[in-house]
């Protein structure tokens, strides 16, 4: 990722009353949330990176400069989050050109979340960018240096909204596919929330694939349609293996399966998927899909999450579920009067058979009868 000359500005002056806890100094992992939030921006491509403190400000000045981040003190006796960003543009020396403002309490934003808005940034620097996930609006938001001197004139009223509804038209939603910029930290219960997604940081859930497909690629509805058949046959192939003593994660797997042809049109698409999905920090999901076309299996190895997606893809045909010989006899009534595609053919027809024998080994006959009944 690019390093961009936009300025991350963080707002953690605030006294965290909800939370029972300061906020910004609670760990999420091994780090501590202001950390979460800096490395997510540095992760980005921003070197230039601010955060504005108030309360606690003496246990937050070596965290901060131990990370290498500038510190904005507001001096505010009760800082409302308006007036750190005030005090943040009053302090951004004239040559800064735009800033990432993100509340200190939104700290799982993913880096390749906010790369995508610099990069639509980039692409309309006269705009203020606001993404959106369903629908609805989150963070962090850019704002170009034209519109710092209105905001610092703002009266106060209703804070950044206020400022946003009058500059409507000057404002533009980026859709993502990021939940996590919705969600902020604002009560025990949403910490404890907070510590169960970084467990599942890196795989992005049913809702984020399909806005990805759509809203971020704009992967057309038929793709998507086969997508989402793919993700579901892969997550019962997998629960019945679970179910009988194999290890694997359904989440990474339906992951795959929903964003396995993201790149569908592409040459090597399953290898440019693969590539887009370790770029935005899915490096798992990244690996089963670029095994979805071919791949090396064997009768005597372990069946693996891999071969999960490999067969689901093979049972479905377009937007129809069909049987391993249906799906490979299409193919070789297509393509299958050249001898080296037909050979290839045959060869991932033969590997589909081996990982349906494994399957149907692992699960016992009655449960492979029910699960691959068509």
């Amino acid at each position: 990722m690019a390093i961009t000359p936009v300025t991350a500005v963080i707002l953690a002056a605030g006294r965290s009353t909800r939370m029972e806890q300061f906020k910004p100094l609670l760990p999420i992992g091994k780090k501590p949330v202001i950390e979460r939030c800096l490395s997510m921006f540095k992760n980005a491509g921003i070197r230039d990176m601010r955060v504005v403190i108030g309360h606690l400000k003496d246990q937050m000045e070596p965290v901060l400069k131990k990370a290498g981040a500038g510190i904005i003190v507001n001096r505010n006796d009760s800082p409302e989050m308006f007036s750190s960003v005030c005090a943040a543009l009053k302090d951004l020396e004239a040559e800064v050109q735009s800033i990432a403002l993100l509340p200190g309490d939104v700290p799982l934003v993913r880096p390749w979340t906010v790369y995508y808005l610099l990069k639509k940034h980039a692409e309309n620097p006269q705009h203020i960018l606001v993404p959106g996930f369903q629908g609805k609006r989150g963070h962090p938001v850019i704002i170009p240096e034209a519109f710092f001197g209105l905001i610092r004139s703002w009266d106060g009223h209703d804070g950044l909204r206020g400022v946003f509804k009058s500059l409507s038209d000057h404002i533009m939603d980026i859709p993502v596919g990021d939940a996590n910029i919705r969600f902020d930290m604002d009560s025990p219960e949403d910490y404890e929330e907070a510590k169960e997604r970084w467990l599942k940081f890196s795989v992005p859930g049913k809702d984020e694939c399909l806005s990805i497909l759509r809203d971020v690629f704009n992967v057309d509805e038929t793709i998507i349609s086969h997508c989402g058949l793919v993700a579901d046959m892969a997550g019962k192939i997998c629960d019945a293996l679970v179910q009988n003593g194999c290890r694997m994660d359904g989440n990474i797997i339906t992951a795959a399966g929903f964003l396995h042809d993201m790149a569908k049109g592409s040459k090597d698409h399953e290898k440019k998927a693969a590539d887009l999905l370790r770029e935005m920090g899915f490096p798992g999901v990244a690996s089963i899909v670029a095994d979805h076309t071919d791949l090396d299996c064997s009768d005597r190895s372990p069946i693996n999450p891999s071969e999960v997606l490999y067969l689901a893809d093979k049972l479905v045909d377009g937007t129809r579920r069909v049987t391993v010989d249906e799906r490979f006899q299409g193919a070789m009534d297509k393509f299958g009067h050249d001898p080296e595609v037909r050979k290839k053919i045959e060869r991932r027809m033969n590997h589909a058979r081996i990982i349906m024998k494994k399957v149907r080994h692992s699960i016992g006959e009655t449960a492979a009868q029910h699960l691959f009944s068509f």
